[in-house]
């Protein structure tokens, strides 16, 4: 593998906030259009790959320990109604596949909210499902060389992760990954999506963040799954470097769509 695609990896969160926001944005409008109704918050791109393993645990950057845990938000009454597939007459002659590598196929309708979303935002809906499905394709190679079991074992047993968290007053956060149980136990569901964090709980995930970062706990886990799936990474280097292109140019149309430019 070379050292450009892991740096192209090192780097891939599956999920810019310009590219979110956009999403968004545009999905509000087609559904409003149709006179349906609308949640926000819930046109979302998938994760990237320290994601893979302890889903959840991972906090990417100070903003994220800013905003809590997932695990405290209320769930959502009507969290399916943002992604309904048949709110357009279903063609079955136009709809959209793509094959994820090492995994089966992903299909969009393209007259439907989401596919109109996506499309106003990737310029092809193609684009759109390689970008968001490169992490299904990684799960798989996850599973086949068994990178999660080791991980694992890194995340159970490492000692500088726990260490940390106990000098910072969390001795019950014994182990990388059990920060979002300890806040679930702690706080329960308690705010609604969009609603700040308590103190308390901003209190532990900016804590926690603090000592994955001094750690390393994440990069020593995308250490293992470089190292193991390497032979993958280079059989797909031109995927990588083209799901690179993909995103740069999804970031520049959201720029422009939230601008009102596009």
């Amino acid at each position: 593998m070379s050292q450009d695609v892991q740096n192209i990896m090192s780097s891939y969160k599956m999920g810019s906030q310009d590219i979110d926001i956009a999403l968004e944005q545009e999905y509000k409008k087609c559904a409003l259009e149709r006179g349906r109704a609308y949640t926000p918050g819930g046109v979302k791109i998938g994760k990237g790959v320290a994601d893979l393993v302890n889903t959840g645990a991972v906090l990417y950057t100070e903003e994220k320990a800013r905003q809590g845990y997932p695990v405290t938000i209320l769930p959502q009454e009507s969290q399916g109604s943002r992604y309904e597939e048949d709110d357009s007459p279903y063609d079955p002659d136009s709809v959209v596949s793509y094959k994820i590598p090492e995994s089966g196929e992903v299909s969009m309708n393209p007259k439907s909210c989401r596919g109109i979303a996506a499309a106003r935002v990737f310029g092809t809906i193609e684009k759109h499902l390689k970008y968001t499905n490169l992490i299904n394709a990684l799960a798989m190679v996850n599973q086949k060389y068994g990178i999660a079991e080791e991980i694992g074992i890194l995340y159970k047993t490492g000692k500088e992760y726990p260490a940390c968290m106990s000098v910072a007053g969390y001795s019950e956060v014994n182990y990388f990954g059990a920060a979002p149980q300890v806040a679930a136990k702690k706080f329960g569901q308690y705010r609604s999506e969009g609603e700040e964090a308590n103190a308390e709980e901003r209190a532990l995930a900016q804590a926690d963040y603090k000592c994955q970062q001094e750690s390393g706990v994440v990069r020593k886990a995308e250490d293992i799954f470089y190292s193991k799936a390497a032979q993958w990474f280079k059989e797909h280097e031109s995927l990588i470097f083209e799901i690179r292109d993909i995103e740069a140019e999804a970031k520049e149309r959201s720029i422009k769509i939230i601008n009102g430019e596009l």
